[in-house]
């Protein structure tokens, strides 16, 4: 479900924003060897609890915040006035998106501004717009498979022990 959020999220901006380059968050974008910019990066930062408990329905329910980072060529002349102009389009398209997943509510707009805390984006101009969606993630406990298959540790003595979940 939450991939499909996220690629719906690419999708719909790749639509509304012609000659922007749409893509999945890379922690560090100089291990992508092509990025045409002007650029938007979506990422689902944090899944927060909701905080009232009182109904079965409500245990599924979080909230989803996303951020997209809007990055330009720094050496460009009016790169800050772009970049500004650039940030309003991105945040007009998606205070009007309407997202397609089940089990996804509507947008609800945080904040926009500049994005200094990103060390794998030094060298761009960036900003960011940042974002909730609550969402009822309702997996079956069937559906749910352990991450951690196997755990290996050894002490200074050189003996092992190995934990297989």
């Amino acid at each position: 479900m939450l991939s499909d959020l996220h690629s719906e999220i690419v999708m719909y901006l790749t639509g509304k924003l012609p000659g922007v380059t749409v893509a999945a968050f890379t922690p560090d974008i100089r291990q992508q060897r092509h990025l045409a910019l002007p650029a938007c990066l979506v990422e689902l930062a944090t899944i927060e609890p909701f905080s009232d408990f009182g109904n079965n329905r409500d245990k599924s329910r979080v909230y989803l915040n996303f951020e997209a980072r809007l990055l330009v060529d720094p050496v460009l002349a009016d790169a800050w006035v772009d970049l500004k102009e650039f940030a309003a389009v991105a945040w007009w398209a998606l205070r009007e998106w309407t997202p397609q997943t089940a089990g996804i509510g509507p947008i609800n707009l945080k904040r926009a501004g500049e994005d200094m805390f990103k060390p794998g984006l030094d060298g761009f101009m960036v900003w960011l717009i940042e974002w909730e969606q609550e969402a009822y993630l309702d997996f079956a406990t069937e559906q749910v498979e352990p991450v951690i298959t196997k755990i290996t540790t050894t002490d200074n003595l050189g003996n092992y022990t190995e934990v297989t979940g």
